[in-house]
């Protein structure tokens, strides 16, 4: 896997860090969704993830979805990036309170899946401006 372009620095958890930016690229990504989620068909440098996956990083093993603010310091480094997680959790949580266990293609066929795509763009875009 190619290493990000966000700090790990300046946190208590850099690894945690880490794996939450790798699963927030797969959750921005539509093009590595379709290629590994649903085709299963990884290119050579895909990560190779599922839904589920990145649902157990952001809310259980980094609490950053489930409690953005309480891990400013811990896993992510500012406010900015808590306001963006907490609005991918406004928007994924609820889906996945919905519709649970169920395949990645359920959710990717979700008219509000875009909204998370976006959502976890924009996480991503706060913790490379914290950088800058």
């Amino acid at each position: 896997m190619e290493q990000p372009d966000v700090m790990m620095s300046g946190v208590e958890f850099p690894d945690a860090r880490l794996n939450v930016v790798a699963v927030l690229e797969s959750l921005a990504d539509t093009g590595h969704q379709r290629r590994v989620w649903l085709d299963r068909g990884p290119a050579p440098d895909d990560a190779v993830d599922n839904l589920d996956l990145v649902v157990h990083v952001l809310f259980d093993d980094s609490r950053v979805l489930e409690d953005p603010e309480e891990t400013v310091g811990e896993v992510l480094r500012s406010r900015d990036e808590a306001r963006a997680a907490r609005a991918l959790a406004e928007v994924l949580g609820p889906l996945v309170d919905e519709l649970g266990d169920v395949g990645d293609e359920v959710y990717l066929a979700s008219p509000r899946w875009p909204d998370v795509v976006t959502a976890a763009r924009d996480v991503l875009e706060a913790m490379r401006g914290d950088d800058r």
